[in-house]
């Protein structure tokens, strides 16, 4: 078939923004292809990460989620966007 773009939005605080994204580009649960921040206010900013994921494999997104959210000084993150790449 073919793969499946997962795009997490990610929040931290301030102070933590470089550490959780280098830790966030070193998942290897999903193939790492971007990451961003965008201000959300206040000078508060959310990282927006995305890794591809073979939609063969059992448990991928899960396992990818679990990972995420296993990220040290990650407040919270919540799957945004998924979609099919063919």
């Amino acid at each position: 078939m073919g793969k499946i773009m997962v795009i997490f939005k990610v929040f931290t605080d301030p102070e933590n923004l470089d550490a959780v994204e280098k830790s966030l580009k070193e998942i290897t649960q999903g193939e790492f292809k971007d990451l961003k921040r965008e201000p959300i206010g206040f000078g508060i900013e959310v990282i927006r990460v995305g890794y591809l994921i073979s939609d063969k494999e059992e448990g991928v997104m899960n396992k990818l989620e679990e990972a995420v959210k296993a990220v040290p000084l990650i407040n919270e993150a919540e799957i945004e966007v998924t979609t099919i790449i063919s």
